[in-house]
């Protein structure tokens, strides 16, 4: 499979009152950086002539589209370089906040428009595919690649790369202190890029630009690249222009995500409130004793900080032959009643000759459910484990509202996080284990997709945190530490 070198320019914010001068700039920036030799050269969304265009994005263009496209082909051709560049085309009858990709020969392989643009802008059809030295593609415009409803159709297409023309933005608030330049905040796309990269399988080329556009428009840099394994592995300063370099070595992907079977799933309505709730980042043991007194010492500690929802790890872990869901039902039992707590935890159950990983719920020492999980990983299959099918991930509680479930790779589905929004849920408990990797960073991106408190638990390198809405983290556990975190989260009245 290729390896891909992509260098991904970060301009500064462009300047619409100068913008032939401005892509002046960016074509020089381009033949800069072919002097790196790379394969793919990314560049941010409304290169030409800017993002912020309001009434303006109505009135005919100082460069037509022909002559943009046309430089942007002389490029590709001289430097013999793939180009993928955010661009505004379609000015004044349709504008578009568009992306191209061009091969080394200056022809345009693929075009995508951005689907829920600004009011300004006509909204296109979304992304476009292509492929690149025979890996499958996806490009992207505007904010497109943070929106989950395309995640399955690139999962499914085992789509390799995903090129992200969209430059992170925010709002701009005041420096940090007097005379220093406006500060930028608020931007989702740190957290939701590693979690689409994760869900898909893919790599991901992420654009960006510095700075703030027509004293409106903070932009907050961050341009780099994403590795579906480990996350971002090279990013660009927040503060000002650059160029990222990284060789990606594409692989045929392994995508997070799965076709959602339909579930029997009641609605159910719950008040608002707070609730007290804590997650365990605990790795499984070898030692059912040892790990039994852990879950026990962690709950009683939980109850202690005035806790109401404990959500527990996985605690089975890759081996089936480890502790069992009759292992620790009784735990669970026991010290729920024993605290007046509400104690969620995963384990592999055995039931009828099938092996499941299931999640149990137990509030004040009786069991109010036990669900078995739908989305399982290649080597769950491989250890016997078999996707469940007759369970409700929608529970009512009394200390906690409806709690909606998630186990293992379940975090990976944003569809299933949708449906238990749709159904009532009013927080999210994820009780995923030590193998998912980025668990912070797919716990922030459901809770900014639904609008809920996320509570994930999983072993002490993946760790544990509270996501409330927005994608802030409430708490987290410390990288490599077995231990609680705890944090208050509002329900919202659901129905």
């Amino acid at each position: 499979m290729p390896t891909l070198r992509i260098a991904i320019l970060q301009p500064p914010a462009p300047d619409y009152g100068r913008a032939q001068a401005a892509w002046s700039e960016l074509l020089a920036r381009i033949d800069d950086a072919a002097q790196d030799e790379p394969d793919l050269v990314v560049l941010p969304e409304a290169s030409y002539p800017a993002w912020f265009l309001g009434a303006a994005a109505t009135s005919a263009p100082d460069l037509a589209d022909a002559r943009i496209l046309g430089d942007l082909a002389e490029r590709a051709r001289q430097h013999h370089v793939y180009i993928a560049a955010g661009l505004v085309l379609g000015r004044p009858a349709s504008p578009q906040n568009a992306a191209v990709l061009l091969s080394p020969d200056g022809v345009e392989l693929a075009r995508a428009a951005e689907s829920r643009p600004a009011p300004w802008f006509t909204a296109g059809r979304g992304p476009a595919a292509a492929s690149i030295e025979g890996a499958p593609i996806a490009l992207f415009a505007g904010a497109d690649h943070l929106d989950p409803r395309w995640v399955e159709a690139i999962a499914d297409a085992r789509t390799q790369l995903c090129i992200a023309t969209g430059a992170a933005r925010g709002w701009v608030g005041p420096g940090q202190a007097p005379g220093q330049p406006p500060a930028v905040a608020g931007d989702p796309s740190t957290h939701v890029i590693a979690t689409r990269s994760a869900e898909t399988g893919a790599w991901f080329a992420s654009a960006g630009r510095a700075g703030v556009e027509a004293d409106s428009v903070g932009y907050a840099g961050g341009a780099g690249i994403v590795s579906p394994r480990d996350g971002w592995v090279v990013r660009a300063p927040e503060d000002r222009a650059g160029v990222v370099l990284h060789a990606c070595e594409l692989t045929p992907p392994t995508p997070g995500v799965t076709p959602l079977e339909q579930r029997t799933m009641a609605s159910a309505h719950g008040a608002a409130g707070n609730t007290r709730v804590a997650a365990l980042a605990l790795d499984p043991s070898p030692s059912v004793v040892e790990l039994m007194e852990s879950v026990r010492a962690s709950v009683r500690a939980a109850a202690a900080l005035g806790t109401q929802l404990i959500v527990l790890p996985d605690l089975t872990g890759p081996d089936p032959r480890a502790v069992t869901r009759a292992e620790v039902l009784p735990l669970l039992e026991e010290v729920a009643a024993e605290t007046h707590t509400l104690v969620l935890a995963g384990a592999a159950e055995r039931a009828e000759g099938e092996l499941y990983r299931s999640v149990s719920v137990v509030e004040n020492g009786r069991l109010l459910a036990t669900y078995r999980v739908a989305a399982l990983s290649d080597e769950d299959r491989a250890a016997g484990f078999r996707p469940g099918s007759d369970s409700s991930p929608i529970v009512s509680t009394e200390r906690a509202g409806i709690i909606g479930l998630l186990g293992g790779r379940e975090g990976l589905q944003p569809g299933a996080a949708s449906a238990l929004r749709r159904n009532g849920a009013q927080l999210l408990a994820w009780s995923a284990g030590s193998a998912q990797r980025g668990l912070l960073h797919i716990a922030q991106t459901r809770a900014w997709e639904q609008r809920l408190p996320v509570i994930a638990a999983g072993g002490a390198s993946n760790g544990a945190c509270v996501a409330v809405e927005g994608g802030t983290l409430a708490a987290t556990t410390r990288p490599g530490t077995p231990m609680l975190t705890h944090a208050t989260v509002e329900r919202r009245a659901s129905s």
